[in-house]
Parts: C-alpha cells; structure tokens; sequence
C-alpha cells in the first residue's frame, strides 16, 4: 500500500493561492467555507482545502486575502486536526465544543477572538467577507458571523470561478481518482460475484466493502446501496436490508468508495434470470442514453448538449417521466459536486475533468436502477473507468 497515490501537500499549499487569487479580484478580505461529517456533501470543501475531514465536530475554515488558512472547531477535534490536516492552523472555538461538556486539556477562545486573529492576518481593519457554498453553512453559525462588523460580498461570481478551478483535476488528483474507480470496480465485481438466490442486501454489501477496504478505501461517498426487488429497487435511494434475493429480482448495486477523499463511482442493474420485455427494454435504452452522452464529451463541450443528447434517448424510449434526477456530474471530494450537468447547462468542460454519467430510472411499475459509469475527458481524448460493460447483466 506504500506506493498508492497520495494528493502532496504542496498541492494544498496551491490551492490555497489559487483561492487567494481570486478574493484579490472580488476584493474580498476573508472567505468561509464549512465542514461536516454529513454524507456526500460534508466534508466537501474543507477536505480539498486542508485534506481535513470533519468528524463528529464541525469546522469553519476560512482563508484570509494574505496568510494562512485558520479553522475553528470543538476541542476533541483539535488533535485530530493536527493528525491529519495538510496545511493550516486550527483554534478550539467556544461555540463549536458541545454543549455541558467540559474539556480541562485546552483553553478554547471565543468566536470574535478567532475573528480577530483573521482580520489581523488579512490586513483589514474592516474586512469585506464571502461564503463559499452558503447554503451548507448552519444557520447559527450564519447569524454568529453576520453579528459581527463586517461587509458581506456577494460570492456568487468568485464560486462559479472557484467550481470551474475544481472541475480540471491535477495530475495528482488524476492519479488519485484512477485508483478510485479501480476500487469501485473490484467491489462491483465483488458485489456480483455475491448474489445468488438466498442471500441478504446486508450479505452483498459486506462482500462489497470489504474489498474496496482492503484495497485501501476509508469509507464511502453514499453509502453503498444494494436493493432486490420492485420494493427496494423502487425508490432512488435505499439502505440495505435483510431482504433476500429472489429468482427473478432485479438487483440494483451503487458503489462509491472514498479514497484520499476522493470518489470512484460505479452503478449497474442485475437481472437474476431473465428479465421481463419491458425491464430489458428500459436497461438497454438506459444504455443507449449512457452511450450518447458520453459520445458528446471532449474539452470544450457544452453541459446541455452532453445531458440533451442522453435524455433524447430516454425520450424517443418513452421513458422521460422516469428519468428522476439530473445525473452527469463532477466527482471529486464529493461523489456528487458542481458541476451538474443539466438540460440547461452551460458549463464547458475543461481539460482533465472527471465527470459520472449516471441515467437513473426509479419509480417505475417494476422497481428501478441506474446505469453509472465515470470518464476523464482530457485534450488526449476520454477515458472511461470501468471494465464492466454498458451492457444487460443477467445472473
């Protein structure tokens, strides 16, 4: 395990620039961005500022126009910070420690003393301040800040610039996404190699998790979905039950293993015999939309015409109305992260981006699935990861 892909540090120190660069054309003094431990979108920002991610303890981490990122958090996060964290200085702040806990090892501050040290470091004796992903900070922790003399700067220019730094991966992240897709690979590889007649969701998700710990994953993205059945492979999300397979189910695997923080992503529908006229249909046209959204991606596509040209194919299907979400997207610290790919989208895809091209059909009379497959799009052409064919899968 000593030679798997690693993001450096130096890369943090980078993106901490890159970050500061932009607040010097927005004129923004300090930039907030919120960590937790929430599924899917919690960790997002700050682990790709700091590799830190946040467990049972929020934390706010905010970089000043000059100087150094500072984070506050509660008091048992502060070790696990400095174990962990590539870049930065971390506080235990009075109002992130839990409430009737007492924590005789350390002196927290209070959240305007954690404001002044920042303000000190920007320079600015009245700081103008921006939110990176806003809609994610807590309301408390909004009111708190805004409670305080600064002027807030809209940052919804300076985030849709910050989105499009994020969408073309380094060389590093490159590397470390490659090896992400390898463990989803294995554990949908594993997860098949699991089903038969008898056994439970929880059987098949263990099987799947293993491997993909073994391999080096910390954890997961979503957590693994594995559904059997009209009833578990309806809905468009699903936990794994002791629901047992029957002859005849449609089993339904989403696999997102987490590793270095980023995300591999794979999904497929298994048929357990042959499925109906109707469900085979739906798979393959499920397909057919896969093909011809990835048959749009180069550097320099437009997002609509990458999504429009899979949803013309669900359409000319008759299956529009079962198309439940938007489902191209970028994967990075999150398995599901801007940008999304919509009908309406006019995000161009830049150099070295990573995106999934999921096509979900849920809700339908009999169950649902999805199709989901991740691609580097690169000036070198498009790489899809994943041996496991874009085909029917019958066991």
């Amino acid at each position: 395990m000593q030679n798997l892909p690693k993001i450096p540090q130096g890369e943090f120190v980078e993106r901490k620039k890159s970050i500061q660069k932009l607040m010097e054309s927005y004129s923004i003094d300090l930039l907030f961005f919120y960590g937790d431990d929430r599924a899917v979108f919690g960790a997002n920002h700050t682990r790709w500022l700091t590799d830190y991610a946040a467990h049972f303890e929020p934390i706010l981490s905010v970089i000043p126009r000059n100087g150094d990122i500072h984070s506050a958090t509660g008091a048992e996060s502060e070790t696990f910070y400095n174990n962990t964290a590539k870049i930065g200085q971390i506080h235990v702040v009075n109002e992130f420690n839990m409430p009737e806990e007492e924590y005789p090892y350390t002196k927290p501050i209070g959240f305007k003393q954690f404001l002044d040290i920042l303000v000190q470091e920007s320079g600015s004796s009245k700081a103008k301040i921006g939110f990176v992903g806003e809609s994610s900070f807590p309301h408390w922790l909004i009111e708190l800040i805004n409670s305080f003399d600064f002027e807030t700067v809209s940052t919804k220019e300076l985030e849709l610039s910050y989105r499009a730094l994020r969408a073309s991966k380094s060389p590093a992240e490159i590397a470390v996404l490659r090896y992400g897709f390898e463990i989803a690979e294995a554990g949908l590889e594993a997860g098949i190699k699991a089903l038969e007649v008898g056994v439970t969701e929880r059987d098949v998700a263990a099987e799947i998790e293993y491997t993909m710990r073994k391999m080096g994953s910390e954890g997961s993205g979503i957590d693994t979905i594995v559904g059997f059945g009209k009833k578990n492979t309806f809905p468009i999300l699903t936990r794994t039950t002791f629901n047992t397979l029957q002859a005849g189910d449609l089993a339904l695997l989403t696999i997102a293993p987490r590793y270095e923080g980023y995300h591999g992503v794979i999904a497929r529908p298994i048929s357990m015999g042959p499925a109906s006229k109707e469900v085979r249909s739906a798979i393959e046209s499920a397909i057919g939309a896969s093909e011809a959204s990835a048959a749009m991606l180069k550097v320099g596509a437009v997002g609509a015409d990458i999504s429009g040209a899979g949803l013309d194919v669900l359409r000319k299907a008759n299956l529009i109305d079962l198309c439940v979400y938007s489902g191209i997207h970028s994967v990075g610290t999150s398995e599901f992260e801007p940008p999304i790919l919509t009908s309406v989208s006019d995000f161009i895809l830049p150099n070295n981006s990573f995106l999934s091209i999921d096509v979900p059909l849920f809700m339908a009379s009999w169950g649902g699935f999805r199709v989901e497959t991740g691609y580097q799009v690169s000036s070198d052409g498009v790489t899809r990861f994943s041996k496991a064919p874009l085909a029917y899968l019958e066991k």
